[in-house]
């Protein structure tokens, strides 16, 4: 006697949709979310693979639908048209994503440095009150920049075993300044600042991020 919970109930073309939909959620946990999100998104995927492979749905089973004779099962060109779909999607999506998470990278390291220039510049040249203002701009924008990336790294920089280290130690040599400025040691200030500098020009060069 067959397992009533094993009895296919899905249609070819609710297997193809749950097919479809795996695949974005493989390509938006790989491309797009930090690890959090991404253990979600793997397991729908998972689940939603094993469905389409046997045929079985557990929430149908439990509401009673069927349907499995709302489509011929030897269709053929759906098939193969959704599978072509798929592989298209595939490629299309990894390729549009890995460029889309790139430039959004690029655009917010850029936020970090229009703001850490002017602050080397201010303390370069001794001038306290700028120093203060750009330093407080600064130390805003990279907290942004940490919060988002704490947890996700895109896929430019997700190979890069150095990155979250580079920026733990530029955020450590920007924290370490803020007494230095704003006690008038700009010369201080400006020394540290441009270590955080080199290393932020390391991860654009190391990640081609310039």
């Amino acid at each position: 006697m067959s397992n009533p919970t094993l009895v296919k109930n899905l249609g070819t073309i609710d297997r193809l949709v749950r097919a479809f939909l795996a695949e974005l959620c493989i390509l938006i946990a790989f491309f797009w979310v930090g690890r959090a999100w991404q253990m979600v998104l793997y397991l729908l995927a998972v689940v939603m693979v094993f469905q389409a492979a046997t045929g079985v749905c557990g929430f149908y089973n439990l509401i009673g639908r069927n349907t499995c004779e709302r489509i011929k099962r030897k269709d053929k060109k759906l098939v193969v048209v959704t599978a072509v779909l798929i592989v298209l999607v595939a490629g299309a999506g990894s390729f549009s994503s890995a460029i889309m998470t790139k430039n959004i990278l690029k655009g917010d390291l850029a936020s970090i440095e229009v703001p850490y220039n002017l602050t080397l510049l201010s303390t370069e040249q001794d001038l306290r009150n700028e120093s203060i203002s750009q330093y407080e701009m600064l130390n805003t924008s990279l907290g942004a920049f940490n919060k988002k990336y704490s947890d996700y790294e895109p896929f430019a920089v997700k190979f890069d075993e150095k990155f979250q280290g580079d920026m733990t130690n530029v955020s450590t040599i920007v924290k370490a300044s803020r007494q230095d400025i704003f006690t008038g040691l700009l010369s201080d200030a400006h020394a540290r600042l441009a270590v955080g500098k080199s290393l932020l020009q390391s991860i654009k060069k190391r990640d081609s991020l310039g």
